[in-house]
Formats: structure tokens, C-alpha cells, sequence
């Protein structure tokens, strides 16, 4: 109520967020075709990263879409419009239910007191993945009893295109002097020949926690490293290893590939 929502209002996923951006292009009669408007999912993503950044969307398309810079007017009145539509649905997005959590704790003292009472204990997974608008929500959650337990690695900080900010847990100990610090070093997945190559990538890291992983498991072969142009030519490398394994007599229901990313499949098909 405070945010003038009743309880019932719309979250937004992703596709119903798209759709409403088409729809606010539409309605500004744009010719995307003639401005080269980025597609609706691409402007969002600007939106996305403005808001959990705390960065000016100029700022933003200025520094990761350069190319997009002249039509910046253009990308200002959809993100304007966008704005003005979710309010008009009593909707919010996904980037809204963080910004607005985070309006109400700083803006309101009844529910940030109510809140900041309420959590006695507070615990955060993959800190490192957090952006600066969620360190500084968990920081007013934990205001009062000041009982907060992070667990993350800052060498596995990878979502910075998302707004995450690796300085909320490398300067955790900064906001909160009397943390203790457990370094997890026994790694239960990987041979000890692909940590040697893991601590010797993240050696060169210049702000870290220093730490040493051990394996837990016994020595194997050492991992190969494949150069290839493509992703068809990376598929073709994996159907080469295939055959080889199947002329050396290895059924094929013994023989799996595993892939990060779900277009790797079609290379691989």
C-alpha cells in the first residue's frame, strides 16, 4: 500500500517483460527499422543493468552500446514509457521488486524497523554474484542484529554484464569488522589436475582471497585445452572424440557430453 500497489498486483517475467517493451515501441510509432532500435530484449537488458548499477542509462549505452548513442532519444522514451506502463498495470518486473524493497527500507521507517526486527539471522549463497542494490538490501536487513552469513568465491565472480559487483564480498569484512572468515579449499568434483590449472588461472587475479583448492579426490589425466574457430568446429572436435572412443571398443551409452550453454547442442547435432 505504501507503494500505492494493492496486494494483487502483476509480477512480470521475462516474456510478459518483452512483450510490454514491444508494445510501448509500438506505441511510440517508432520505425525500428530505420533507427535500428535494439530488439526489445536488448533494451531491457540496458534498463536492467541502468537500475542495478545505480549507472544513467546514457551512461550505460555509451560505454557497452556505442553503437546505439544516436539514438539514444529513442531508447529514453521506450524506457520512459516502459516505466509509465508497468505503473499504469500495477505491475512490476523483476529489477522493481528489488528497487522498490529497497525504496521502502530507506524511504520508510515503520517497515524498514518491522524488517530489520524481524530477521535475527540472515544468510546469503553466491555473494558474489549480488549487485549493489542487494548488498545494500541485506545491510539494512541486518541493521539491527547485524548476524550475517555470506558464502560465495570471488573467483567465480563471472555476472559483472549483469550489474553484480565483486567488491560486495571482497569488501564484506570492510561493512562488517568482527566477520571470521572460512576458507573452503577441499573441492569434491574436480581431479587434482584441473584445480592446478583453476589456482594457476587464479593466481593472476589482483584482489582476491588467497587460497590453494585441494582435491578430494584421486589424480587423473591432465585437461585438455582445444582451440577451435567456431561452434560447429568445436562440435565437429566433439563427434571426432566420439568415434575414436567407439573404435576403441566403448559402448555408447558410456560416452556423455556435457555443455555449459544449450546452443552448444546444435553444433554438436
Amino acid at each position: 500500500k505504501v507503494l500505492g500497489l494493492t496486494r494483487y498486483f502483476t509480477i512480470l517475467d521475462e516474456d510478459d517483460a518483452n512483450d510490454l517493451m514491444k508494445m510501448c515501441i509500438k506505441e511510440l510509432k517508432i520505425d525500428t527499422k530505420a533507427k535500428r532500435l535494439p530488439s526489445a530484449g536488448v533494451l531491457r537488458s540496458y534498463i536492467s543493468y541502468s537500475a542495478n548499477a545505480r549507472i544513467p542509462l546514457k551512461a550505460v549505452v555509451e560505454s557497452r552500446a556505442q553503437h546505439f548513442g544516436g539514438i539514444f532519444p529513442e531508447i529514453q522514451m521506450v524506457a520512459e514509457r516502459y516505466a509509465s506502463a508497468k505503473r499504469t498495470a500495477r505491475s512490476m518486473d523483476f529489477d522493481d521488486l528489488l528497487l522498490q524493497l529497497l525504496f521502502l527500507l530507506q524511504e520508510n521507517t515503520m517497515v524498514r524497523e518491522q524488517l530489520a526486527n524481524r530477521f535475527q539471522f540472515i544468510l546469503v549463497d553466491e555473494f558474489q554474484d549480488t549487485n549493489i542494490i542487494q548488498s545494500d538490501i541485506v545491510d539494512i536487513l541486518a541493521s539491527v542484529y547485524r548476524n550475517v552469513l555470506v558464502v560465495g568465491d570471488d573467483a567465480q565472480s563471472i555476472y559483472s554484464f549483469r550489474a553484480a559487483e565483486i567488491r560486495n564480498i571482497l569488501d564484506f569484512s570492510q561493512r562488517y569488522p568482527d566477520a571470521q572468515t572460512f576458507r573452503l579449499v577441499t573441492n569434491y568434483r574436480s581431479t587434482p589436475e584441473i584445480l592446478a590449472v583453476a589456482n594457476a588461472v587464479i593466481a593472476n587475479n589482483a584482489e582476491q582471497f588467497e587460497k590453494e583448492l585441494v582435491s578430494a579426490r584421486p589424480s587423473g589425466e591432465k585437461p585438455n585445452v582445444v582451440p577451435t574457430h567456431d561452434a560447429r568446429e568445436e562440435g565437429q572436435y566433439v563427434v571426432e572424440q566420439i568415434l575414436s572412443l567407439i573404435n576403441e571398443g566403448i559402448a555408447l551409452k558410456n560416452i556423455a557430453v556435457l555443455f555449459r550453454a544449450a546452443f552448444h547442442s546444435q553444433a554438436v547435432e
